[in-house]
């Protein structure tokens, strides 16, 4: 059985730490994001540079840095506002910065090889597949048992 209100029982089992957690992969992801950008610098005009890397670290670097201060805002004001986090933004914002820099990782590898350009966005949606199904047993244990 489904709550009523999944995105309020998401809310629900959120802690400081659950949102702690959140800014420092935003923060850790928009740096990875800028040491593409900083390789790319490097690589501009050589073979293994890629243009579709550098707008997709751009993106990306731009997402995490917004989702880090999006999330930074609750922290720093306190668990009595964490009801009030709009949980569709801050997945948005996940969405889109995950999915540029899977773009830039890709692109940057394709330029090196596309084969295992191609082998890494099959095994890169296989691994977004099983996260999807994981997320959902969780999720029914978690309807299960009445949390």
């Amino acid at each position: 059985m489904r709550p009523s209100d999944p995105v309020g029982h998401l809310k629900s089992h959120l802690s400081k730490e659950n949102l702690e957690l959140m800014r420092n992969i935003a923060l850790t992801t928009a740096g990875f994001s800028a040491g593409i950008i900083i390789l790319l610098s490097q690589l501009h005009g050589s073979d293994s540079y890629s243009a579709v890397a550098l707008w997709a670290s751009i993106f990306s670097l731009v997402a995490w840095l917004f989702g880090f201060q999006y999330i930074n805002a609750y922290l720093l004001h306190g668990e009595h506002v964490y009801k009030h986090i709009n949980m569709r933004v801050a997945a948005t914002i996940s969405l889109i910065g995950y999915l540029s820099l899977f773009t830039a990782v890709v692109a940057t590898v394709w330029q090196m090889s596309a084969c295992a350009g191609i082998a890494l966005i099959i095994l890169g949606v296989a691994l977004a597949a099983t996260i999807v199904f994981h997320t959902r047993a969780v999720e029914r244990q978690c309807n299960a048992s009445g949390a």
